[in-house]
């Protein structure tokens, strides 16, 4: 009877480990990889949701500009609580992070429904700090992400996905942001605002993707479907090499410079999937 029960004892403290193992192993539910794709998102969201609402007042319109920003919107509030849902046993930092990021996304949203020109300041700075959060929530997944699999002493190749999936999603944001503040520049310009700083950016921004985009075509990690859409990438940098200096000047029509970027976001969503299943 004893023995039985120091059986029972033993099966049932092994049972727990394996569950701390495995909660330790993922983020909730889902792997650190989904959860820093997710997570990442967030950061692209926040600059498309802003681009939108600066093409607006920029004097777009359309039923496409509708929907992309209202699916922007319910797509940041849903990811948030899947982050949220899967992130009981994360670190404090983490979060921490996904309540900062929830309160922030709220001062957006009401900056948002006071559309107007002289509130185009507070929609760039809002949208940035929302970013910002948002970034930081990336870093502290990844960071869980380094420490769990330390203690598990799993193969850094592991760890290597779980950080270009992070390199990758930043991209989607960045493209974004690249039209966002292409958008500013022009609206800016227009309304005879301080627009110095704000064009600089985009030569910034463009310089920074295609820093990236030399990393990303030389990663060991790359299959030949993901290396197939790296090139559709680059072909779409051409595009803009072509008319460099009107793109640097803010001469290209909008309407081209928000296709161009949209379809570099939406081919980086893929690879960026591609790479969290590896």
């Amino acid at each position: 009877m004893k023995k039985h029960s120091q059986l029972i004892a033993f099966t049932v403290l092994i049972l727990m480990n394996l569950n701390i193992f495995a909660q330790n192993k993922n983020f909730g539910k889902i792997s650190y990889k989904k959860a820093t794709n997710i997570s990442g998102k967030q950061r692209m969201l926040s600059q498309r949701i802003a681009k939108v609402c600066l093409l607006k007042l920029a004097g777009a319109t359309g039923s496409e500009l509708n929907k992309e920003y209202n699916s922007s919107l319910q797509l940041f509030e849903r990811n948030l609580s899947i982050l949220e849902t899967n992130a009981r046993s994360s670190s404090a930092k983490v979060k921490t992070l996904i309540r900062k990021e929830n309160n922030q996304f709220l001062k957006f949203k009401n900056i948002l429904t006071k559309r107007s020109l002289q509130n185009v300041n507070l929609v760039m700075q809002t949208s940035n700090e929302l970013l910002k959060v948002c970034h930081s929530l990336v870093l502290a997944i990844e960071e869980d992400s380094k420490y769990n699999k330390e203690f598990l002493n799993e193969i850094s190749t592991e760890q290597n996905k779980v950080a270009i999936v992070n390199t990758s999603g930043k991209q989607r944001m960045l493209s974004q942001r690249l039209c966002l503040y292409y958008t500013a520049c022009r609206l800016y310009r227009k309304e005879k605002l301080n627009y110095k700083g704000v064009c600089e950016q985009v030569e910034t921004i463009y310089s920074e993707m295609n820093n990236s985009l030399n990393m990303l075509l030389i990663s060991d990690l790359n299959t030949f479907t993901i290396e197939e859409n790296i090139g559709k990438i680059l072909s779409l940098f051409k595009n803009i090499e072509k008319n460099k200096r009107d793109f640097i000047n803010n001469k290209l029509p909008l309407v081209d410079i928000m296709n161009t970027t949209n379809q570099i976001t939406n081919t980086y969503n893929i690879i960026t999937g591609q790479y969290t299943s590896l």
